[in-house]
């Protein structure tokens, strides 16, 4: 068991990015009422708690986990294990304030039956398309917001509940470079209590520009929304009207203009502040705030470089301008593939010579072998502590990473397996010598 647990972690699952949400702040901007059915639970089944990103190493896919207060459960039997949730998540991979190659396109809707060939960005196949901001009929098919411009995105993650070839279930790239959107379907989407979990694998999500990368890094910015989910409403989102009822959701008798031109946000909750969905108005929809995550437990390391770079800026669709920079930068390189670390020597260590010792005991070996097994021990602890410190030490961005308490530990176990060691040794060549002795 404590070699499979080694190997668990050598090749196991790791936590990117993640960024926890304020509970109780699913009424949208703060006074949407929520359908009035009992199976959305007053609202709480919209409830966003937590965004993480994982990663499998063995399967080299991200995996996108959106944990709810209450994702009450599956009413309605959905392939997927949710029913009543749309998640959209949308991923900015440019630099914040200067976007390189990410898409002008404010956000997808799927085609719903309308026309939409000539749009930007139409895909045929799953007829998504990038509606035109300026065409509120087209824009009342989406969540109703826009995203900030210093961070558009050029990812977005669809997930929703499925039946049979009914699916909202999507992964989208925006090429602007070429003009193009590409869409595909991720190989799972599943619920763990009230998480859901989207597999996204990383070819799924090429880079579009050589600046990018398809492993989430600390300039990545995120929107996460969550609305109600409605296979007859338009764009699969159920309706927001004045006053809410059993199936609609309510946004105030003082927004009714703001429903009719389709300004009025159809989300309950984002990830950060709600503060946003506040801001828009009958003529204008409201503007998000792009998030960042806190980094996980993945492995990262820094390397310093003098670059020349020439890069192409896209501003919009039809203005592109050409920078040359001469910079010194520190640029964070991820290791974006399985490796085995010393703490996963030391794991496997522990089971060699727990095997060992359990060997010994049954053999009723004398005390001379068990504290030369214990001095062993001892010793390999001390040097597997020293090895993980020195580990960390020559991958430190900083002038010192030693912990004092571990390099304490490790002393006083090389002191302790030595002493031992000397005197088990020194107790077994006694040994030795008395049963020749008695031979004789």
């Amino acid at each position: 068991m404590v070699v499979l647990a080694a190997l668990i972690y050598a090749q196991g699952v790791f936590t990117v990015q993640s960024a926890t949400d304020p509970t109780g702040d699913f009424k949208g901007p703060g006074w949407f009422a929520p359908p009035q059915n009992p199976v959305f639970k007053n609202g709480t089944v919209f409830d966003i708690t937590r965004f993480e990103i994982r990663y499998n190493a063995t399967a080299d896919a991200l995996l996108f986990r959106v944990t709810f207060a209450d994702l009450g459960g599956n009413p309605w039997g959905s392939e997927t294990g949710l029913s009543v949730q749309y998640i959209q998540i949308y991923i900015s991979r440019g630099f914040p304030g200067n976007p390189w190659g990410t898409v002008s396109c404010t956000i997808l809707r799927p085609d719903d039956g309308d026309v939409a060939a000539g749009n930007a960005f139409f895909e045929e196949k799953t007829r998504f398309f990038c509606p035109d901001p300026a065409n509120l009929t087209q824009f009342k098919y989406t969540p109703g917001v826009k995203f900030s411009s210093q961070a558009p995105w050029d990812v977005a993650i669809f997930t929703g509940p499925k039946w049979g070839n009914e699916t909202v279930n999507f992964i989208a790239v925006a090429d602007e470079a070429g003009g193009k959107i590409s869409v595909s379907p991720p190989p799972g989407v599943y619920v763990e209590g009230n998480t859901v979990v989207a597999v996204v694998p990383r070819k799924l999500i090429p880079p579009t520009t050589r600046l990018m990368s398809d492993f989430p890094q600390p300039t990545w910015r995120y929107y996460v929304l969550v609305t109600s989910y409605d296979g007859h409403g338009p764009g699969r989102i159920r309706p927001f009207g004045p006053v809410a009822q059993e199936w609609v959701v309510g946004v105030g008798a003082g927004n009714a203009s703001a429903v009719l031109s389709g300004t009025v946000p159809r989300v309950l909750d984002i990830l950060g502040p709600n503060t946003p969905l506040k801001t828009f108005t009958k003529d204008a929809p409201a503007t998000l705030e792009p998030q960042a995550l806190a980094w996980g437990n993945f492995p990262i390391a820094y390397t310093t470089s003098t670059v020349t770079k020439i890069v192409p800026v896209t501003a919009t669709k039809t203005d592109t301008l050409t920078l040359t920079e001469y910079v010194t930068q520190t640029k964070e390189v991820h290791i974006e593939k399985p490796y085995v670390d010393p703490i996963s020597y030391v794991v496997l260590g522990l089971g060699v010579i727990a095997g060992i010792a359990g060997r010994l005991s049954r053999q009723d070996a004398s005390k001379a072998k068990k504290l030369i097994a214990l001095g062993f021990f001892l010793l390999f602890l001390s040097f597997s502590i020293a090895l993980q410190q020195s580990y960390a030490q020559a991958h430190c961005a900083e002038e010192r990473c030693l912990d004092p308490a571990l390099v304490l530990l490790a002393l006083l176990l090389l002191i302790a397996g030595g002493t031992i060691l000397f005197y088990s040794v020194t107790l077994f060549i006694n040994l030795k010598i008395e049963e020749n002795l008695k031979r004789r």
